[in-house]
Parts: C-alpha cells; sequence; structure tokens
C-alpha cells in the first residue's frame, strides 16, 4: 500500500491508520517522492517502525543527524522519534512497518519491548545486510510484508511471530551492549513546532518562537540545530512551502491568495523561494499535477 500524504496533527504525531484498530500493525510501500510534497515530512509516532529499503538510496533525518540508507539496508525507529524521510530521485522507496507497542502481551511489553521504547540512547538503529542478526530483522520485515499482503487466514499469527523474533533480535544484540551516545530530546522543539504549525499563515520572527520555549534567540537557533539540523526559519519556510503545494493541488486558489494563506506577505518571494526549492513555478507545478 502506499501512502500518498500521511495524516499528521496539531502535535505532529502520525495518526497511523490500521486496517483493524484492535490489532495495531500496518505495513506501507512506500514510493517517497509519490508523496505530495514530494518527501515524507517531520513526524514521529508511538508505533515502533522497522525499515527496508527496497529500491533506490533513502535519507532518514533524526535528531538532526543524516542516516542514508540504500537498497537492501534498513532501520528500526523507536517509539516517539522525530523523522523524516527524502530520496534524491523517484526509484527511492521502502517496506515500512508500524507495531502499536501494545501488540503483545503486558508481561513481553514491559520485560522487553519496554527495554526498547525507555531507552534514550536507542532512539534508531540502521540495519546493514553484512551484519547477521540485522539481515535476520530485514528478512523478517520483508517475510511480513508479504503475508500482510496476501490477507491469508492466520497472518495476524505470522506477522505477530516476525514481531517478535524482531524485538528477540534487538534486545539481545543492541540493548546490553550497545555504545551510542545519549540522545535526550528537549520537549521545548515539539513546542516550537507546534506553534509554527499553528502560526505558519501569520508572520513570526524569532522572538515569537523564543519566546515560547522561554530561551534567548541564539538558544532557540542552536536548540533546533541540535535537534532538526537547520535554524527555525529553515524549517518554517520549507513548511510553508509544503503547505502550498497541498493547496496547490486541492483548491483553485490562486497564487497570491496561496501566498498569503502560507504565511508569504510577497508574492513575488513566495514564488522566488518556490522555484528555488522545487525547480519550477507553482503555477508550473499545478500543471505538472494536473496531468497525474
Amino acid at each position: 500500500m502506499q501512502i500518498y500524504n500521511i495524516s499528521i496533527n496539531s502535535q505532529y504525531q502520525e495518526l497511523v491508520q490500521y486496517k483493524d484498530p484492535q490489532w495495531p500493525v500496518v505495513f506501507y510501500h512506500t514510493n517517497i517522492r509519490k508523496n505530495i510534497v514530494g518527501y515524507i515530512p517531520l513526524h514521529w509516532h508511538e508505533e515502533l517502525q522497522f525499515v527496508v529499503v527496497t529500491g533506490g538510496h533513502v535519507c532518514f533525518q533524526i535528531h538532526g543527524e543524516e542516516i542514508n540508507l540504500n537498497e537492501g539496508e534498513g532501520i528500526f525507529i523507536n517509539s516517539g522519534v522525530i523523522h523524516e524521510a527524502h530520496a534524491d530521485s523517484c526509484e527511492g522507496r521502502y517496506i515500512c512497518w508500524n507495531v502499536g507497542v501494545h501488540i503483545a502481551s503486558s508481561y513481553i511489553e514491559k520485560k522487553y519491548i519496554g527495554i526498547l521504547i525507555q531507552n534514550e540512547k536507542v532512539p534508531f538503529i540502521p540495519f546493514s545486510p553484512s551484519i547477521n542478526w540485522q539481515n535476520d530483522i530485514m528478512e523478517a520485515i520483508k517475510k511480513g510484508f508479504v503475508v500482510y499482503e496476501n490477507k491469508s487466514f492466520g497472518c495476524e499469527l505470522v506477522i505477530t511471530q516476525q514481531y517478535l523474533f524482531c524485538i528477540e533480535r534487538l534486545v539481545t544484540n543492541i540493548v546490553p551492549n550497545h555504545g551510542q551516545k545519549k540522545v535526550v530530546y528537549d520537549p521545548r522543539v515539539k513546542e516550537i513546532l507546534r506553534y509554527m504549525h499553528h502560526h505558519y499563515g501569520s508572520k513570526i520572527t524569532l522572538d515569537d518562537v523564543a519566546n515560547v520555549a522561554y530561551l534567548s534567540r541564539a538558544e532557540t537557533n542552536r536548540l533546533f540545530k541540535k535537534h532538526l539540523g537547520r535554524t527555525p526559519f529553515q524549517y518554517l519556510l520549507a513548511y510553508r512551502l509544503d503547505r502550498s503545494k497541498e493547496l496547490l493541488v486541492r483548491t483553485t486558489s490562486s497564487i497570491t491568495e496561496i501566498s498569503l494563506e502560507v504565511g508569504f506577505l510577497s508574492t513575488s518571494y513566495f514564488i522566488e523561494k518556490f522555484k528555488a526549492a522545487f525547480g519550477m513555478t507553482p503555477n508550473q507545478f499545478r500543471q505538472v499535477e494536473k496531468k497525474i
């Protein structure tokens, strides 16, 4: 299943859609460039996420770090970790497996899964096919995806079995011995993002953003760069442009109306930044999307 626009709430939490709410498991086979904004935007989810890249090259941005993955490689992303994904070509695609943390028994969840989700040293774990236990996990992801797509009787049992196998591989190989630096995600970043998402259509100054986090302007910039790898206004510009793409596709509003709605005071400046980001003007983008 391909998703074209992930559902994100005001807290930029992805609202994962399950076929059956009583069984919190979903697989996607995602071509990143087919997302309406051309990439998978910044978000987080309570679910654990397992990924295998099936084509091209994919770049995940997590905690200000770039994790570059090629076909045959993968990644585990922990519950609550903010991330986004990009591809440098239309070939960039991956199998994504989101699993609710409460799918297993309360005993298993507390003793083993809790080790992962409560461990601040494990925001993510890249997978390489050259490392046996990591390759085992990627094979389990692919097997689970095939079973999920086939929808045969008993598929839930097989997929749950593969999930518990992945958890066993993770907790026995990573948690006791891993040496990644401790990563603590500052909740003030979420407060800043929430403010931007609510007010992006209005004028926002660095003082406004700093006041949300009770920081100086310089400290606000440092905080944002540390966790997201960019300044607040680099993020805000990208967010406004992404929202404009959605409006260009979904509405018949004029370019001027859209530019004002997403927070640009000058239409010419909006067009300039849009073209710099996407290689075409807003009108050209709208015409291309109409033909698809």
